[in-house]
């Protein structure tokens, strides 16, 4: 146990004396190299704007975390649900495959603004670009999950008495959970980029509306600030699914303890 601890202490020290030695060269190599602090701003200016400007950035990420994951969330539900469309109704896939693989193929921020105008300014037009965004890893490590089964493994199950509905939840369901946890992983960082994307095309608040305001008012450091909120929250975001993963996975062998 005290091993396990000091390699993990370790391992975490690594990165983190890594991120400091870079903080300080870029601290005090950018005065030397004589930067003007409206292109690259010194971290220490960038950490007095985010504390000075703490409750504008809680707020902005309120709205964005918001349609971030209402997007997320409905990708999750149509990604698993139509991959179960074309588990159990193999002539779909024909259909869906290469539709789904046509419209993912197009730059979501070429159709941004038809959003806007569809939906207004306000949140739907988010959400619906999150969701675009996150749909297509969701649904392919899905259909992964719930499709690539050993056959004897479900005609095990079907001699053991199952039925269509256990054998779902305690063989497919439970072979696709990693697999969807990981596309979580991939699809949390698109669904913001598809928050902040409608923010920046048409909104009133929002962490992507902060950019741009610091953006008009040259405002460098703000910017790096609001930068730092959507590090800081998608870190977050992509931990709470490793801790679940550490949690309620334990039967995998990744999290298995060595």
């Amino acid at each position: 146990m005290n091993q396990r601890l000091l390699d993990m202490g370790l391992g975490l020290l690594k990165p983190t004396l890594g991120f400091v030695l870079l903080i300080l060269f870029w601290q005090i190599g950018a005065p030397i190299a004589r930067i003007p602090a409206y292109v690259l701003p010194l971290p220490s200016d960038i950490a007095a704007r985010f504390v000075e400007t703490f409750d504008v950035q809680v707020q902005g990420l309120l709205m964005t975390g918001f349609t971030t994951l209402a997007g997320l969330a409905i990708a999750l539900v149509f990604g698993v649900l139509l991959a179960l469309l074309v588990i159990y109704i193999p002539f779909i896939r024909s259909i869906i495959m290469p539709l789904l693989a046509a419209f993912n193929s197009i730059p979501k921020i070429a159709i941004a603004p038809l959003f806007v105008i569809w939906f207004g300014l306000g949140y739907e037009s988010k959400v619906l670009l999150a969701f675009l965004l996150a749909l297509f890893p969701v649904f392919v490590n899905s259909l992964t999950g719930l499709g690539e089964i050993d056959a004897d493994l479900i005609d095990l199950s079907t001699l053991a008495g199952g039925s269509q509905w256990r054998i779902f939840l305690k063989v497919r369901l439970m072979n696709a959970v990693p697999y969807i946890t990981d596309a979580l992983k991939v699809a949390f960082p698109l669904a913001l980029v598809g928050s902040i994307v409608g923010e920046f095309i048409g909104g009133n608040d929002g962490i992507g509306h902060l950019i741009l305001s610091g953006q008009f008012d040259l405002d460098t450091p703000l910017v790096f600030a609001s930068l730092l909120s959507i590090t800081i929250f998608t870190t977050l975001g992509i931990g709470s699914i490793a801790l679940f993963e550490r949690m309620a996975l334990k039967w995998r062998p990744s999290q298995r303890k060595r």
